[in-house]
């Protein structure tokens, strides 16, 4: 197990936090607008069973999770052991066995980690409406899905804003301007 300190201190020799950062909201931003215009699809298709949205929502997170895991791993290890070898080059000694080395190992699979995993999550969140349907109707799930999805891209934009010492409602609106132009979009595409 690996403490805290020197996790911390992995993620500072690996920069691996400004990654996962980046990759946390491209890959979640992703996920919600994919599953967004799959709710918006089926609705549009009359799509009345929630188990059919549900499913193709369960399906499509798993899938993003388990591409976006193993993508940025494969990726990332290969960038990463080329840099390691580069350095080995540069320094004439075998860096393999070193704190550089497993710090390196350790943000591949952070980095990896944060790919797969903040896809799935965006894309469940939208789908969680439709597990209230016995209590709601349909039209109601698409219309919370829609919410949530655009309530959560403001939240990432209140993140970025953050991070970039920006304006917080101006990021967050930015990005609901996103996932509005998306439903605006897909429906008009879909709805023919």
């Amino acid at each position: 197990m690996i403490s805290l300190n020197r996790f911390r201190a992995y993620l500072r020799v690996s920069e691996a936090g400004k990654i996962a950062r980046r990759l946390f909201v491209m890959n979640a931003f992703d996920g919600i607008l994919i599953i967004m215009g799959v709710v918006i699809g089926a609705h549009l298709s009359g799509v009345t069973d929630p188990n059919v949205i549900t499913t193709a929502g369960i399906g499509g997170s798993i899938a993003m999770g388990i591409s976006g895991i193993s993508s940025a791993y494969l990726a990332e290890r290969a960038e990463r052991r080329r840099d390691l070898k580069k350095l080995e080059s540069a320094m004439l000694t075998n860096l393999e066995d070193t704190h550089f080395a497993r710090a390196s190992e350790f943000a591949t699979v952070v980095v990896a980690l944060v790919n797969g995993i903040s896809p799935a999550l965006g894309a469940i969140i939208l789908i969680l409406p439709y597990f209230l349907v016995p209590f709601i109707d349909v039209d109601s799930a698409f219309y919370a899905s829609l919410s949530l999805g655009l309530f959560c891209l403001f939240l990432l934009g209140i993140f970025l804003a953050r991070i970039s010492e920006e304006r917080i409602l101006i990021s967050g609106l930015r990005m609901i301007l996103v996932g509005l132009v998306t439903i605006a979009i897909v429906s008009l595409v879909t709805g023919i």
